[in-house]
């Protein structure tokens, strides 16, 4: 087998940051943004070594038999899910690979696709769990795969799925301690629209398949964030059972399930999911403080969602950890130009 290419998608969260981790239900959608890994079989005997581009950190090397991780690398995320192989018998330790993340145009010259579109870093796309999924999924497929060829149509059951998310999220929790939780794993490995209930680990995911558009506009602060350190500034707070924190809580664990149920109708009524994400917002921006005037990063969130609704979006929100990155709104068919605009 010569080598693989395993793509995986970032989400936008409709409803329900941040209630991965507290171990309550969220709300996500793939995007149509991805990751892009290539994946080879390698000659030296119990090294796996990871290649990347510019501006983020170019090579790293994984010794099986005594694996570090550098903290500081941009490819501490791999090295965290091949970590998490070891410990799960997924590789025995003289296993021999190269893994290289390319991006979309570098597919395209390959694939004859010239619609894919590379996912952003630091934005609130979950580009982390993107790229983990992606090493688990790589490194799986290129070893079942070894003296055989993965045909282009071939593709994961729901069991795989699980096992890659899962692979993802104990790399980034419980090795690179990270305090994530399952949704962005999830999302990644099944794409789609999700309601994921993250009480049990593995999370349990439900497929929702809405029979209309969805029209959504991301938005782009322009600034980056620092996911870790928000999620340790709300673990705590979580963790002390702040008022306000909790209050936030509960107030977005219903709009989840307001939002599950009527995503789940034939036709869903655009207004009230409209709605429903500015309500989510507003827990997101009073109680749990990670929209525009977040203590750790000030941002200009609120700034994007307010021009969104002011140009006719039905609903705006932020899209991830907050404190900068991504907002998304939600739109009319007609109105997805002039909202972006406004953005």
């Amino acid at each position: 087998m010569k080598r693989i290419i395993i793509s995986t998608p970032g989400r936008a969260c409709l409803f329900g940051e941040h209630m991965d981790w507290c171990r309550y239900y969220v709300l996500p959608i793939a995007i149509d943004m991805r990751s892009y890994l290539e994946a080879t079989p390698n000659n030296k005997p119990s090294t796996i070594e990871v290649y990347s581009y510019p501006p983020f950190d170019t090579y790293a090397k994984y010794n099986l038999k005594n694996l570090s991780i550098d903290p500081k690398s941009d490819l501490k995320y791999p090295g965290a899910v091949i970590k998490a192989m070891l410990q799960k018998g997924y590789l025995k330790g003289n296993e021999s690979l190269k893994l290289r993340f390319m991006k979309a145009q570098q597919v395209s010259q390959v694939t004859n696709n010239n619609n894919l579109k590379d996912l952003p870093v630091k934005k609130g796309l979950s580009s982390s769990a993107a790229i983990s999924v992606a090493t688990a999924a790589a490194i799986d497929l290129v070893l079942k795969h070894s003296h055989n060829n993965l045909t282009s149509q071939e593709t994961p059951n729901e069991q795989d799925l699980v096992e890659y998310a899962s692979l993802a999220y104990t790399g980034e929790r419980k090795i690179l301690g990270i305090n994530c939780g399952q949704m962005d794993q999830f999302a990644s490995a099944f794409g789609s629209i999700l309601f994921i209930d993250c009480r049990t680990e593995p999370a349990k995911v439900e497929r929702i398949n809405p029979k209309t558009e969805i029209p959504l506009v991301i938005g782009d602060t322009k600034q980056s964030k620092d996911t870790p350190r928000i999620l340790a500034w709300l673990g705590e707070r979580f963790r002390k059972r702040e008022p306000d924190f909790m209050e936030g809580l509960q107030g977005i664990v219903q709009v989840v399930l307001e939002a599950k149920k009527e995503l789940s109708k034939a036709n869903p009524n655009l207004y009230k999911i409209g709605e429903l994400m500015n309500l989510n917002q507003y827990y997101l921006a009073k109680y749990l403080k990670v929209s525009g005037d977040c203590p750790i990063s000030p941002n200009k969130l609120d700034k994007l969602i307010q021009a969104a609704l002011n140009a006719g979006a039905l609903g705006a929100k932020l899209s991830g950890s907050g404190g900068g990155g991504c907002m998304i709104a939600l739109c009319l068919p007609q109105d997805t130009e002039k909202v972006a605009k406004a953005i």
